[in-house]
């Protein structure tokens, strides 16, 4: 996300009216969410020092890495330079996972499941330097309940210097609960142990964390909808994706007749709407899936992100490791 969009939700948020039936969020940190008033006032950027650089989206290394999160700076450290701010859980729900080892790139952290919301959706917070000690699986949690100091841990390659201590937080929804068979059947990962299981990074999809943050009350389903469909995807499948049977709100159509999926996709990976198939539409493939149109406005910003290949035109990496993930229960 730009500075302008960032800084446009923000002011959007002061502007507008809240609804009325919508979910309570709170900021994620300790940080006085009243002092927010433009992006350079929460985000932590990477050694390049560049705002947006914590931000959404294809933001690192001059545009050819993303980032499925944002970064949230510290607001106080100790004598040491280290963050004495907390990471609070953004809203109601009850923890789904903890990680308190430093085994990968997201160092310590926590998924929270948010089950109440308009649509159930996960929270991710990484790089604590300490989770907190009482927290257990299944826990119920209140919006705003600490769950860990800020912190800089992560087994990735480039390590976080304390000076950038910072919180990465997604919001995102799980795209299966087949990831580990999946995982399990790539040949790459044959001397990689899964240590995170489900909540593996690429099984939780991550959209744009400013859609929730901006205001303290939020429609999660209506959020998400408002992300634009970059590319589409046609699917024949023997069984519903488990997909679907955990966001019925994103399909439409008459799923019981369904003998495939017409899935509308984000540029960067999110599945957003699920039209259901019969045996004789048009669309339907033959065998597997194929891709379908591509929104040419975002044919560039696809490539980077790996949803079409070089060409332009096949379909790239990710779209083909999402689509293999989310049909991992359909066959």
């Amino acid at each position: 996300m730009s500075l302008r969009s960032s800084l446009c939700l923000l002011s959007y948020a002061l502007l507008t009216a809240l609804p009325l039936d919508a979910t309570d969020v709170v900021w994620p940190t300790t940080m006085d969410r009243a002092a927010i008033h433009a992006p350079q006032d929460y985000l932590q950027p990477t050694v390049s020092g560049k705002t947006e650089s914590g931000s959404f989206g294809m933001v690192r290394e001059d545009g050819r890495r993303f980032h499925e999160g944002i970064d949230i700076r510290p607001t106080s450290v100790n004598a040491d330079g280290e963050p004495l701010d907390l990471a609070l859980a953004a809203m109601d729900g009850q923890v789904a996972y903890l990680n308190p080892n430093i085994n990968g790139p997201y160092g310590k952290y926590v998924v929270l499941f948010h089950g109440s919301a308009e649509i159930p959706v996960y929270t991710l917070y990484a790089h604590l330097a300490k989770i907190e000690p009482s927290l257990r699986v299944a826990q119920p949690l209140r919006r705003g309940t600490p769950i860990g100091l800020m912190g800089h841990t992560s087994a990735g390659v480039s390590p976080i210097t304390k000076d950038r201590s910072h919180l990465h937080f997604e919001v995102g929804l799980m795209l299966s609960t087949g990831y580990k068979l999946w995982y399990a059947a790539q040949a790459e990962n044959k001397q990689s142990a899964n240590l995170h299981e489900l909540y593996n990074g690429q099984n939780l999809v991550g959209m744009d964390p400013m859609l929730v943050l901006a205001r303290p009350k939020v429609d999660l389903l209506a959020a998400l909808r408002s992300q634009p469909t970059a590319l589409t995807v046609a699917m024949r499948t023997n069984r519903t994706p488990d997909f679907v049977q955990r966001y019925p709100a994103l399909a439409r159509g008459d799923v019981t007749r369904a003998a495939g999926w017409y899935v509308e996709f984000a540029w960067h990976g999110m599945p957003l709407r699920w039209t259901a198939l019969d045996a004789h539409s048009p669309q339907l493939p033959s065998g597997g899936w194929r891709l379908m149109e591509v929104d040419q406005e975002k044919r560039a910003q696809l490539i980077q992100r790996k949803m079409l290949g070089a060409d332009g035109r096949s379909a790239g990496e990710l779209l083909r490791q999402n689509v293999e993930i989310l049909l991992s229960t359909a066959r």
